[in-house]
């Protein structure tokens, strides 16, 4: 892991933040219904921690190993600006959405919890674990959250994100109605 100094120095750097799903954004709990419906819960703190990032500048992007619908229904929802399932290796996705971007790897920050993540890391500027991780991902990941993927992980990363950018109090300014 890198030193407190070092990772608020690389997150003013993030332009996009790419998050894997199961793990991170949810809890990593799949309920299956009838068909091929499925139930998952994802944290309304993460969702509106991406809308006040969104505010603030910065661009959101999926990434995931499973195709599902209500997946994308969230990312739509959210106003991701990419969106890419069904990668069960992400490095090539991965690479291509940065490239789209036309962005270099520092400006990338990846929020990742198993194994397949992993691949995502030479690619990335800093790469995020939720506290729920993979031991193997949380010891060679940049920092891991307090919180667990689903219970808040991305909320914790894209606060510190922004108070690192100098535009936290800003966004919560905005959406509190301070700036009226």
């Amino acid at each position: 892991m890198i030193t407190h100094s070092k990772l608020k120095e690389k997150f003013k750097a993030v332009q996009l933040i790419v998050l894997d799903v199961d793990g991170v954004l949810t809890d990593g709990a799949i309920t299956y219904l009838n068909g091929d419906a499925e139930i998952k819960a994802f944290n309304v703190q993460d969702g509106f921690g991406i809308t006040m990032a969104q505010h603030a500048g910065l661009k959101f992007a999926v990434l995931t190993g499973r195709v599902s619908d209500t997946v994308a229904r969230r990312v739509k929802e959210l106003e991701f600006d990419y969106y890419e399932s069904g990668h069960f290796y992400k490095k090539d996705a991965l690479v291509n959405m940065i490239h789209d971007a036309g962005l270099k790897k520092d400006a990338v920050l990846y929020m990742g919890d198993d194994i397949l993540d992993l691949v995502c890391k030479p690619f990335v500027g800093l790469f995020i674990a939720p506290n729920n991780a993979r031991p193997r991902v949380k010891a060679e990941a940049d920092w891991v959250t307090e919180k667990m993927g689903g219970g808040g992980a991305v909320r914790e990363m894209i606060d510190a994100l922004l108070e690192a950018q100098g535009k936290l109090k800003a966004s919560e300014d905005y959406f509190i109605g301070a700036n009226e």
